[in-house]
């Protein structure tokens, strides 16, 4: 499927699509993954993995990518490759905590073919085991009546992008003494209904005796429209066992299933010297889910650690209410606590003089045993933004119309100056890079319970995308920091073009009473289930967050700028031996190149796209300075 042309509407619940062609707010899939290092590559060619050198796995085997809470990437215990990405949001109703989701997206978190053919799927995003021995263990000699079989539930499309027909999720088992993998099982790409958020069961038996040595493998690979975030799967409770039988479909385990609700009762994360203890969240949300086929007993507690790993505080919750935890396939998830499930400690401190963070560790345990999603950590961040949404985008939010504002209603609890916005905006826009519209930062005053009067407009900006981070939203500073008393106020944006600007959602943290849009008839609440990744900045004395400008004078004259058709390029004559010039757009990529011989070189811009673009002049003498280009017509 195409980036471009493909839109996904999503209202409550399980985000039923909405059905109106003229909706003014709209979500579509994403073309990159902020949460992951963005660099280009080329598509995945699918080959032999070298594995002579690696030590071979016994049986049996099991995975359920409960990590996902710590890392992006698979294991390395299990897996040789890093191209899926690991995470617990876009899976819908997930078996346990954490998925492994393919897609169109390369293991930096950009499109292996930025410009793929709309409606052509190719090789995408491939999970390729360590070698597994199914050779001999022990005393015993693996024969064709071992009855071995390897299994996974998968879902396509949850919150994500559904796969069409040509697109698909296959599974290869490799023939070591023939050097070859061999297709086992495959499933076409299909658009589920609605109410279709399950995860469907395969078992897969391992019956050619060619797969019977100690340097088995077996791989997972979809094939995608490569030129973004598309065409999603996710796979999860990966299980390959000997003497396979049939009640051997679902590993019995009690746990997390989503990343607890915010201790925090209005935010995902806030500045560390706005908090007292108004904003502390007096219940939060667990979702558990029992994988057993009866109620089971089982206990929670969750424990807060300061930045350091210091234990601050703690709670035990106890047992679940009697006869325990009900079973999934009866009652669905479970949130009930036999214990009071209000927040009875005060977990943070009310005194943060500096940005900080604290650790809240979930545990859930049955019994005495222990399995590897016992135990999910969160990450409460006190800083200097604010967020509602958790760092992660599954779509992106958008608006259509000319001049259309976008609102996020704060609060202050004590006097700040607002000094910068961080926005994630997805980096392609209509077949062309978001560079392309310019927008401005707004605030609004809250007196009348939406955005009223407007006490800041900025100058035109052009959206930006950060290659080779992790994590970090671009930051927009304002011209001048702007001073603000306690109280409520809207923070967002105005377009200046009727493209829509992909704005990063969250699906997983629901604020849509804090979202705001205006089309030209007024401010309307939104009606779409997340949060919207706008993120203020307060604090204009030296709090520092996002990217850090370089301060250095450049080693060169470039002006006008923001510039049109033309620009000239200055250097003084100690630059004029061995000089070179070099234009590079936002993402990185190169647009212009080319050699200067003279103080005052005029250099023709005018096939260049409106949008931010960094120009760097390199010489012998003076090494490399860069300076800031905007095109803007």
């Amino acid at each position: 499927m195409s980036i471009f042309n493909r839109i996904t509407y999503i209202l409550s619940g399980i985000f039923i699509g909405l059905l109106t062609a003229n909706a003014q707010e709209l979500l579509k899939p994403l073309g990159a993954n902020i949460n992951l290092p963005t660099t280009n590559a080329p598509v995945k060619s699918y080959g032999v993995a070298k594995t002579n050198s690696l030590t071979p796995i016994d049986l049996p085997i099991f995975e359920d990518f409960s990590y996902s809470y710590k890392s992006v990437y698979p294991s390395t215990n299990l897996w040789l490759d890093s191209n899926v990405y690991i995470n617990h949001g876009f899976a819908i109703a997930p078996l346990n905590f954490g998925v492994a989701t393919f897609d169109g997206l390369n293991k930096k978190g950009y499109p292996y073919n930025l410009y793929a053919s709309v409606g052509v799927s190719d090789n995408a995003d491939v999970l390729t085991s360590a070698p597994i021995n199914l050779k001999q263990k022990g005393a015993y000699v693996y024969n064709a009546t071992s009855d071995v079989h390897l299994s996974f539930y998968y879902q396509a499309e949850g919150n994500g992008d559904a796969p069409e027909p040509n697109d698909s999720l296959c599974v290869d088992f490799f023939k070591p003494r023939q050097n070859k993998w061999q297709k086992v099982w495959g499933k076409a790409g299909y658009n589920p209904t609605a109410t279709d958020t399950n995860f469907y069961f395969v078992k897969i038996p391992v019956l050619d005796t060619a797969y019977l040595d100690s340097a088995f493998q077996f791989r997972f690979r979809n094939k995608a429209t490569t030129s973004g975030s598309l065409d999603h799967w996710h796979i999860d409770y990966i299980y390959m066992k000997q003497d396979f039988s049939n009640l051997d479909t679902l590993r019995g385990d009690v746990g997390l299933v989503y990343m607890p609700t915010s201790f925090l009762k209005n935010y995902w994360a806030m500045p560390y010297n706005q908090y007292n203890t108004t904003e502390k969240a007096t219940t939060f949300r667990n979702y558990f889910r029992n994988n057993y086929p009866a109620a089971e007993q089982a206990n929670y507690k969750y424990i807060v650690y300061d930045e350091g790993m210091n234990q601050l505080n703690s709670e035990d919750l106890g047992t679940f209410d009697n006869p325990g935890v009900p079973s999934f396939v009866s009652s669905g998830y479970y949130t009930g606590l036999h214990a009071n499930p209000t927040i009875t400690i005060s977990p943070f401190p009310t005194n943060m003089s500096v940005p900080t963070n604290f650790k809240i560790e979930h545990i859930t345990t049955k019994g005495t045993t222990s399995a590897s999603n016992d135990t999910v950590i969160e990450l409460q961040k006190f800083y200097n933004y604010y967020a509602y949404d958790d760092g992660t985008a599954e779509v992106g939010f958008y608006l259509n119309q000319y001049a259309a504002k976008t609102a996020l209603k704060f609060k202050l609890n004590t006097n700040d100056t607002l000094k910068a916005v961080n926005i994630f905006f997805d980096p392609i826009v209509e077949g062309n890079l978001i560079q392309g519209s310019s927008f401005r930062l707004m605030v609004w005053d809250g007196n009348a319970g939406t955005p009223g009067g407007v006490i800041y407009k900025d100058s035109l900006v052009y959206p930006t995308y950060i290659q080779g981070t992790h994590n970090v939203f671009p930051t927009y500073k304002l011209t001048s920091c702007l001073p603000l008393t306690s109280g409520t106020y809207y923070v967002g944006i105005q377009q200046t073009s009727n493209k829509g600007l992909n704005i990063g959602f969250d699906k997983n943290t629901n604020h849509m009473d804090a979202l705001y849009y205006d089309i030209g008839n007024g401010w309307v609440q939104s009606a779409i289930k997340g949060s919207l990744m706008i993120n203020p900045v307060m604090g204009c004395a030296d709090r520092q967050v996002g990217i850090k400008e370089n301060k250095k004078t450049s080693e060169f004259g470039l002006y006008p700028n923001p510039a049109q058709n033309n620009i000239t390029v200055h250097i003084d004559n100690d630059m004029l031996t061995d000089t070179s010039i070099e234009i590079k757009s936002a993402l990185g990529q190169q647009v212009y190149s080319n050699n200067l011989t003279e103080n005052n070189s005029v250099i023709d811009v005018s096939q260049l796209e409106n949008g931010i673009y960094f120009v760097f002049v390199s010489s012998k003498l003076k090494g490399v300075s860069t300076q800031k280009l905007i095109i803007s017509r």
